[in-house]
């Protein structure tokens, strides 16, 4: 990957808490005109700030940040209304700024600043690395969808993100060397969901290959909140899916974090058997020893689930 033109944390620039302690009074001020309460002013804020320090390489000059920072928690204040369903809308927000769009893992072209978000991350307990990772790396970021996927209440998502966007920031203020570990896991389970889970529908080998990463005793959660335990369940699973002219066509998104990786994934399905797999779905793994322990599955157009697929 290619480093971007000289961005605002060079050496002659303020640093990330200058700017912090410059402005926070600010934009919590336009973030209590917009929200009108304390509580949904303060979600958006931190979402902001955590946008901005994960973007602050992209900008060219000092002068920049204060507009570029205002139109990010504008932008938060009307999503996190949005999500909660607080108030209609009444004109457009610019939503389609690559800066807050992108993925925050392409973002990080200087290596040391993605390598610390990829150690700091993945240091967070797993149910709350599963709600950031769902908030700002996947494009389900409502708390309506973070609770529907997880299968928690919006209360419980509102708490494990400001739970762990407070443990972020104290860790992302760490002076550590992190190395390229936890970047070099991710991309290699990235990789290996993306090749194996379309692959195991149409090559054998891959199929022995994906059955002998997972434990006998794999935990399947079901989106109706069904629990199952046995890697046979899956297997058969499988099989049903091919007997019936179905498959996992096509991996749209893969995102990993230590030992937990989210998959937003499209299905096909015969002309005999147009209903037997959803159209897409969200796959939650969850590793010990690298193979599967847990899978969680989200069937969003289906909403219930009778059957793996």
């Amino acid at each position: 990957m290619k480093i971007a033109k000289q961005s605002l944390q060079s050496e002659n620039k303020p640093d990330f808490n200058e700017l912090f302690y410059r402005y926070n009074a600010h934009v919590r001020a336009i973030a209590l005109k917009i929200c009108g309460n304390t509580a949904a002013a303060e979600d958006a804020v931190q979402d902001a700030w955590i946008t901005a320090y994960t973007n602050i390489h992209q900008l060219r000059s000092s002068d920049a940040f204060l507009p570029w920072l205002k139109r990010i928690v504008i932008n938060s204040c009307y999503q996190l209304l949005r999500s909660d369903r607080k108030i209609l809308l009444t004109e457009s927000i610019p939503v389609n700024d690559k800066l807050i769009q992108n993925s925050i893992e392409s973002k990080f072209e200087q290596v040391a600043e993605r390598d610390k978000l990829n150690t700091a991350l993945s240091s967070l307990p797993v149910h709350l690395r599963q709600t950031v990772m769902l908030r700002y790396l996947s494009g389900y970021t409502s708390y309506v969808d973070i609770a529907a996927i997880t299968g928690v209440p919006v209360g419980t998502v509102r708490s494990r993100l400001s739970d762990s966007k407070k443990k972020l920031a104290s860790l992302l203020k760490q002076q550590f060397d992190p190395g390229s570990d936890e970047f070099e896991s991710s991309m290699y389970w990235n990789n290996f969901y993306q090749e194996v889970c379309p692959g195991i529908y149409r090559h054998p080998n891959l199929l022995s290959d994906f059955f002998n990463h997972i434990w006998d005793d794999l935990n399947i959660v079901f989106t109706s909140g069904k629990t199952v335990v046995g890697k046979s369940i899956f297997e058969e699973s499988v099989f049903d899916d091919m007997e019936h002219g179905s498959r996992l066509a096509t991996v749209e998104s893969c995102i990993t974090s230590g030992d937990l990786t989210l998959l937003k994934v499209s299905f096909e399905n015969s002309l005999e058997h147009p209903s037997h797999c959803p159209p897409n779905s969200y796959l939650t793994f969850l590793r010990k020893k690298g193979k599967l322990t847990r899978m969680r599955l989200y069937h969003a157009a289906r909403g219930i689930i009778s059957d793996f697929s």
